[in-house]
């Protein structure tokens, strides 16, 4: 197996592990002006990337690996942009002007991560269901 759904799946443990820490600090505090870079970090790190992961492990395995590391490398760079820049923004830490660059730039990387990952599930498509290489059996490990 590709070591790619490892690597999903050790930055979405390292993003789930800041995200409930960061949750955590709202809960103690009783501020939750920074949910929202919270909500995403949780939801693009570790949900995305995990599900991402277990494409890769269960059918991707014949995924290109340019396409595979495209993938991850964008979502990652979004992830930590985003959710960054949410923070920073929402708790008031710099000015908006100068936060919105940051977020942008994690907007367009996630958008182009997705894009790659679906390139990814429509090259699996092609190869397999298409290609009428999918065996019931294939389809049985998948479920």
């Amino acid at each position: 197996m590709s070591r790619w759904p490892y690597v999903f799946f050790a930055t979405a443990t390292v993003f789930i592990l800041i995200g409930v820490n960061w949750g955590l600090y709202m809960s103690i505090t009783h501020d939750f002006t920074t949910s929202p870079g919270h909500a995403h970090l949780n939801l693009l790190g570790w949900l995305s990337l995990a599900v991402m992961g277990t494409y890769y492990a269960v059918l991707g395995r014949d995924t290109p690996g340019w396409l595979v590391a495209t993938n991850y490398t964008l979502n990652t760079i979004g992830v930590v942009c985003m959710s960054s820049g949410l923070a920073l923004a929402l708790s008031q830490t710099l000015p908006l002007p100068q936060v919105v660059p940051l977020i942008s730039l994690g907007a367009l990387a996630t958008i182009f991560g997705f894009v790659a990952f679906a390139g990814a599930v429509v090259i699996g498509l092609r190869r397999n269901v298409f290609a009428g290489r999918m065996t019931r059996d294939r389809l049985a490990a998948a479920a």
